[in-house]
């Protein structure tokens, strides 16, 4: 399966916080990156720990073993194809406005560090690079957190964001803009 600049991976990840996030979005998949090049190394960008771009072997490391990764890519083919024909730009976009930016634990839409910088998970920061490089609306919706409610109150310390706005990897795996293209 040959990636193109601006595919999207999910993956399916084995941790305790993945599999929360699995069971409450009824998908498989608890991580997200994007693509950002293919030459002459594949670079995915993610945020896990912070902002930052991995290669495709670092990134595919976390797979849940015995899993692959679903491959999301635009379906309106020029979107997909202005992702790749301005992949420098999209890179430099990255490296000044998100690479290095805090990892969000609190999964909020709109949370800041204590130095005015926001923070970011992996499915939050996928979808406003995609908003910032091309005007993308990112599917959000207000989160629920209604599977597993005590273990939710667990990981978030008794503050559980219900009701705030997000998105998780699946929001994009269940997009209307996207189809899944493969696997790997």
């Amino acid at each position: 399966m040959e990636l193109r600049v601006g595919d999207i991976l999910l993956q399916p990840t084995d941790c305790w916080s993945c599999s929360l996030i699995e069971a409450e979005e009824e998908s498989i998949y608890s991580h997200i990156g994007i693509v950002l090049q293919v030459q002459p190394e594949v670079m995915v960008a993610e945020s896990l720990g912070k902002v930052r771009l991995v290669s495709l072997a670092e990134f595919n490391r976390k797979t849940e073993k015995g899993q692959k990764l679903g491959i999301l890519r635009f379906s309106n083919s020029a979107a997909a194809d202005y992702l790749e024909q301005n992949a420098d730009q999209l890179m430099n976009l990255f490296k000044t406005e998100f690479e290095n930016l805090s990892y969000d634990h609190e999964f909020l839409w709109n949370n800041l560090d204590e130095n005015g910088l926001e923070k970011l998970y992996c499915s939050e920061m996928v979808g406003k690079l995609l908003q910032a490089f091309m005007g993308m609306e990112s599917p959000i919706k207000r989160m629920h957190f209604s599977k597993n409610p005590e273990e939710w109150s667990r990981f978030f310390k008794g503050n559980v964001p219900v009701g705030k706005w997000g998105n998780s990897p699946a929001d994009f795996e269940k997009s209307e803009k996207f189809h899944l293209e493969g696997e790997l």
